[in-house]
């Protein structure tokens, strides 16, 4: 079986939420016979690897040029720079079904030329809501990026009803997108994303502090992260506060010095933040907006041991029962301090066995995509 793979970035190193998504599901399929070739757009720091090569039958790079020309376009600026016409020529040179990673390359799905090929989208969120979201979270003070989100979710609001519309299949991640693309009369499907955990390794027992941890430069982290400086952990607690995560900006490093215990992990590597996961006592994951399934809060019910959340962490997820989840300050705040003397048992394990290792599995969501995939 051969499939197309149009993905929106290099999927290796595969260190946030898209990539994480698409990376291992290269390797899921790889080890079930599926040739894929694989599509990717190399833009910023990220550049061809050999790493990726090992699971695709064959893999192509595409520029991806950011020109603010681009900004002018009618289609929104995450498709317009992703329309790379040589992407086209090679689709074209087969009759392979093609799986677009997210609205971002998407922007052929309704060429002609492609009209009796099998056409699958994985829509990784709700983009316009996602970028609506982006806007409304982005300070004031950032006047141009603002302008930016806010006028991309509206290109993004625009544009989907086109890309639904000329998708053979969609793929949601959650349940909540899996029932907004319903609304839609879509043709959808709920696969949850692919990820790096093959069992639970959660330790019994007690850890040493408490764990928020993302890619702290994205505006939500940046804010859930101030938001459980100020008001939940202000005051020591009695157990260290952990914030780790990619590039932290200046704003939130002044705010965690401020106190002595509140430590901030920069940019740590994936087995350095698979350790600090895997020793905290409670994994804290709060969220302002439920666009998507938080990658973060699978690996750290795969490899943490409790596991505090808000609403918008497992929106849509299916994970809230194998979590405590609260909303208000005062409520995390008392939690913390419920939880911090109380032992991480082996039932609780054998209950997140029971569900991650079956909903959650790569291997058998790999089959639920295989199914979809005329060959």
């Amino acid at each position: 079986m051969f499939l197309h793979i149009v993905a929106f970035d290099i999927p290796y190193p595969d260190n946030y939420g898209g990539v994480i998504v698409i990376y291992n599901q290269l390797r899921a399929l790889h080890a079930r016979g599926v040739k894929v070739i694989l599509h990717c757009f190399q833009y910023g720091d990220r550049v061809p690897c050999p790493e990726i090569s090992q699971y695709c039958h064959e893999v192509y790079y595409y520029k991806r040029s950011r020109s603010v020309i681009w900004q002018f376009s009618p289609l929104p600026f995450i498709m317009q720079t992703r329309r790379d016409y040589s992407l086209l020529r090679r689709l074209k040179r087969d009759n392979y079904p093609i799986l677009f990673e997210g609205m971002h390359t998407s922007g052929f799905i309704w060429k002609k030329s492609l009209r009796k090929r099998q056409k699958l989208v994985r829509m990784h969120n709700v983009e316009w809501q996602y970028y609506e979201s982006l806007s409304q979270f982005t300070p004031v003070t950032e006047p141009l990026i603002k302008a930016y989100y806010f006028i991309e979710s509206i290109k993004l609001q625009r544009t989907e009803p086109w890309v639904v519309l000329h998708a053979d299949e969609l793929i949601a991640l959650s349940s909540n997108d899996l029932a907004y693309f319903r609304e839609m009369k879509a043709n959808v499907n709920y696969i949850p994303p692919f990820h790096a955990n093959e069992r639970v390794e959660s330790q019994t027992g007690r850890g040493e502090f408490v764990l928020f941890h993302g890619k702290l430069s994205v505006s939500d982290n940046e804010l859930a992260a101030i938001w459980l400086i100020e008001e939940v952990f202000s005051a020591d607690l009695g157990i260290p506060f952990v914030i780790a995560g990619m590039n932290p900006t200046e704003r939130l490093k002044e705010i965690a010095a401020r106190h002595d215990h509140i430590k901030l992990v920069e940019n740590p590597d994936e087995r350095q933040m698979n350790d600090l996961i895997a020793r905290a006592h409670i994994n804290l994951l709060v969220a302002n907006q439920s666009a998507g399934v938080k990658l973060k809060l699978i690996n750290a019910l795969f490899k943490g041991r409790f596991c505090l959340v808000n609403d918008a962490m497992v929106s849509g997820s299916g994970l809230a029962k194998l979590c405590y989840v609260r909303n208000s300050a005062a409520a995390i705040r008392q939690t913390v301090e419920a939880l911090i003397n109380a032992p991480f048992e082996q039932s609780r394990i054998e209950e997140r066995r029971l569900m991650l290792e079956t909903a959650y599995s790569n291997a058998e969501n790999a089959e639920k995509l295989i199914a979809l995939i005329r060959n």
